[in-house]
């Protein structure tokens, strides 16, 4: 059986943006004081280093492989707790990130973890009735959609198994960050014939929903800290959900800085030297059509301080440059 003694949160993806923000937020709470191993398959490299300097008696990395199901279990060893986000872009297979998903969840299901979280994204394909895949997404929804079989499985047999009572879902979005990166406006002349920051992507005149990712570590410490309360369960997170037109508008409020939004076509966006970019356009595709939203007033009852856009940059001090968010990702969502 896993050790509660121990404190140590076993996490997946600890190099990665959304991984880096979890390992800072766990190290925010003292209460728990929560001893972190962090999986790389180099923990050599700068992104792994510079979580080890974030606090070097609480942040151990473990070298690893998601390929290798025994450096998995290996690193199951004596853990409380798991945080499971995987990459999808690094073989750009649904089948190979769901099994990859599912292997993890089994490690940790023999392992006996106390508390397993894992990182979701929403079913297009399913809410989309097959009309919108989006692989990305998709992936991680076939997983989900396994953790809820097995706890509907266990309310069947009337018990309180390891999924009901152990596995936490978190529903996360694309990231506030994605505007460093794969949506950064462009500098240009803007239709009034000022210079100023140009948004341009293929989302028409739709709201898109987003997250930050300091929130995401927020929401994450938080279940961690109450597994009483949110194992079994899974929590679907958003901060805020706005068209390009309000972003473009609220940055030039905030930042003084003219900028305006120029919607780009779907061939526009395909003519684009992006790898795999049929899975991106699908996904601006999905959220044109189909939403997702959130419930944002019953997330801030859970977390007060979730940030809005314009909370997000004014708290990020962005202002329109490029900036790293992740290693090697496409859509900033992973």
């Amino acid at each position: 059986m896993a050790s509660e003694s121990l404190g140590t949160i076993l996490v997946f993806g600890a190099t990665g943006a959304m991984g880096s923000f979890v390992v800072k937020h766990l190290l925010t709470d003292k209460k728990n004081n929560w001893q972190i191993r962090a999986f790389t398959r180099n923990t050599n490299s700068s992104h792994a280093q510079s979580l080890v300097k974030l606090d070097s008696d609480r942040v151990k990395c473990q070298q690893g492989d998601l390929n290798y199901y025994e450096t998995i279990t290996k690193a199951m060893k004596d853990v409380y707790g798991v945080f499971c986000n995987t990459n999808f872009w690094v073989g750009s297979s649904v089948t190979k990130e769901r099994q990859i998903g599912l292997n993890v969840l089994e490690a940790a299901r023999k392992a006996d973890v106390q508390h397993f979280i894992y990182s979701s994204l929403d079913a297009c394909v399913h809410i989309s009735q097959g009309k919108v895949p989006v692989p990305h997404f998709d992936a991680k929804a076939a997983v989900e959609h396994e953790i809820d079989w097995h706890r509907s499985d266990e309310f069947m047999r009337q018990e309180k198994g390891w999924y009901s009572s152990n596995v936490s879902v978190l529903k996360t979005l694309a990231y506030f960050e994605n505007l460093f990166a794969f949506m950064k406006p462009s500098w240009g002349k803007l239709s009034d014939g000022r210079e100023g920051f140009i948004f341009s992507v293929p989302a028409a005149d739709a709201p898109y929903p987003f997250i930050a990712l300091d929130d995401i570590g927020w929401f994450t410490t938080h279940m961690f800290a109450h597994r009483e309360t949110w194992g079994g369960r899974t929590l679907e997170i958003g901060g805020d959900r706005l068209t390009f037109a309000q972003i473009a508008a609220t940055f030039e409020r905030v930042t003084g800085i003219p900028a305006e939004y120029q919607p780009m076509s779907d061939e526009e966006f395909l003519a684009l030297d992006m790898s795999n970019v049929h899975d991106p356009l699908n996904q601006f595709k999905f959220h044109r059509e189909y939403g997702p939203d959130r419930n944002h007033e019953a997330l801030r009852k859970i977390h007060p301080d979730l940030m809005n856009f314009e909370t997000w940059l004014r708290h990020s001090g962005w202002k329109g440059e490029a900036r790293e968010v992740q290693k090697d990702a496409i859509t900033g969502s992973e």
